[in-house]
């Protein structure tokens, strides 16, 4: 077993889960040469954001994988073998340049790793739609009713 620092960064196994019918993790997924794997933009509110993703994180495991080596789209791969959930061993820049100083490899074997998952980052509770200002116009849904006129009465337009 590795003897990790207790100063040192830990990876975070983040847990990725898609509710309520939502269509996307929320976050995109970039690769470099010499970086990797890593996480691009994160949306806010997202299944991505609740699962604790940061943008600049660098990926280590999909789903119980190593993915070093792999290329991006075996890496796609992984993460979409589950069109619900995906599990991500995640790090920021600056805890992988540490382990990589130090030659600690960062696998889920690690003893410091940190579990972040929706229960640990809750929903934000509901915020209801903005109200518009009343201009007094009467709602969409009756613009375009129909109305009966009679023959005596002339019409608006």
């Amino acid at each position: 077993m590795v003897n990790i620092p207790s100063d040192a960064v830990p990876p975070r196994l983040c847990v990725i889960e898609k509710l309520n019918g939502e269509m996307e993790y929320g976050y995109n997924l970039h690769a470099e040469k010499g970086r990797g794997q890593f996480v691009g933009i994160v949306d806010a509110n997202s299944p991505a954001e609740r699962g604790g993703l940061i943008t600049g994180d660098r990926i280590f495991a999909v789903n119980g994988h190593s993915i070093i080596g792999e290329n991006h789209k075996k890496v796609v791969e992984r993460i979409k073998a589950n069109p619900n959930r995906c599990e991500m061993l995640v790090i920021s820049e600056e805890g992988a340049k540490w382990y990589q100083e130090h030659n600690v490899q960062i696998t889920l074997d690690l003893p410091n790793i940190e579990r972040v998952s929706q229960k640990n980052h809750p929903l934000p509770p509901s915020i209801p739609p903005p109200q518009r200002p009343s201009n007094h116009s009467p709602p969409p849904s009756s613009w375009y009713a129909p109305t009966t006129y009679s023959q005596d009465r002339p019409k608006h337009f």
